[in-house]
């Protein structure tokens, strides 16, 4: 039998053979009012780091997987496990700060590959730029009495050391344990919106928006007409909906079937599903709100101030549901319409909690320098 064979006895092997070896390195780097021994420590973190690499080549590798791709993500979660390695082995808390900024850039590197330029940014500035630069001058105005030797020393480091290690042996064993057989499983989700799609929400959000624009009766109905028809081929019609005159193109339509037809067989992807979500819910606000334009128009009491707030609030809905199907083009904004729209209340807790922390540690700062 092989040596590296794809086994789970072999598996559960190499990972604790990594382990320890991880958790060896790492205790002989913690610092120690007796010294430490570096060269055995990085020599023991070098061999774990090589039988990692044959566990993870054996268990994930796929060659016909993008091999640019490939080489960026280990590059990346290389460089994010190197720096934390760092970050703990380091007496001068500056240089411990420097390294924890390079695993924030690491880890963000992580995130553009898996195509959330927002929350890549957003670490960026929130760590980079506030919480590494807090610690840096927490560190340089901090008023320290005489010589202290607590940078010297580290609590526990053998208890540290093999419990950080072995969580991160059990995460690899339970991701291998529970790895899809399809060998595509772990590539990135194609974009759900075809060519086509995306064509047909930019028609829609343009009607919409000439809609907004129209200054009577006469000039809104064929243009919410238009964007009803074309709604009605993105998300479908809802039960009872009647679908209006195609009186725009000249050509007959050619139906590909709607959104959730073609999504529903991705059965195991929670970001089709949620757009599968979206669009039924756009599809049922679509029927009411074009439902109340048709009758008033019949009854020739449409309140055109109304259908136009009316088709403004169905416009931010199918610009919602571009942003969710598009990557990564529009997910910047969909993030902010999502978090400034439906979930204004948790941002806004989150905002006074920070400023209630704030307003304690002045507190019990004064309360310090009082006494």
């Amino acid at each position: 039998m092989p040596l590296l064979a794809e086994t789970p006895l072999n598996v559960a092997g190499q990972v604790a053979a990594a382990v320890l070896l991880a958790a060896a390195g790492v205790f002989f780097m913690l610092p120690r009012p007796r010294g430490r021994s570096l060269a055995v420590g990085v020599f023991l973190c070098l061999a774990a780091a090589a039988v990692a690499v044959a566990f993870l080549a054996n268990a994930f590798g796929d060659p016909s997987a993008d091999v640019l791709g490939q080489v960026l993500f280990w590059l990346f979660a290389g460089a994010s496990v190197t720096f934390g390695i760092v970050l703990v082995v380091q007496r001068n808390p500056a240089r411990g700060a420097i390294a924890f900024a390079f695993v924030i850039l690491s880890s963000c590197g992580l995130f553009l590959l898996l195509a959330a330029p927002f929350l890549m940014a957003a670490t960026i500035i929130i760590y980079m730029g506030a919480i590494i630069v807090t610690f840096l001058f927490v560190l340089m105005l901090s008023d320290a009495k005489g010589p202290s030797d607590e940078n010297d020393r580290s609590r526990e480091p053998l208890l540290g050391s093999f419990a950080g290690f072995a969580f991160t042996g059990l995460v690899l064993f339970t991701l291998y344990l529970s790895k899809p057989t399809d060998t595509n499983a772990f590539a990135l989700p194609a974009p759900p919106f075809t060519a086509d799609d995306r064509a047909n929400l930019a028609a829609i959000l343009d009607d919409l928006k000439k809609a907004d624009a129209a200054a009577t009766a006469t000039d809104l109905e064929p243009l919410a007409n238009a964007a009803h028809l074309r709604l009605g081929e993105l998300v479908g019609y809802a039960p009872g909906e009647v679908a209006p005159a195609e009186v725009l193109d000249a050509t007959p339509r050619v139906s590909r079937g709607t959104i959730q037809e073609r999504l529903r067989i991705a059965e195991t992807d929670p970001r089709v599903w949620q757009i599968i979500g979206d669009a039924d819910k756009l599809r049922t606000k679509k029927k009411d709100i074009f439902a109340t334009i048709e009758n008033g128009r019949l009854d020739g009491k449409l309140d055109l101030a109304k259908a136009k707030a009316d088709l403004r609030g169905l416009r931010d809905e199918v610009m919602l549901l571009a942003g969710r199907g598009e990557l990564p083009a529009r997910n910047v904004s969909a993030i902010g319409y999502a978090l400034y729209s439906e979930h204004l209340l948790a941002v806004e807790m989150a905002g006074t909690l920070l400023l209630v922390a704030t307003i304690g540690a002045v507190a019990i700062a004064q309360r310090k320098g009082a006494a």
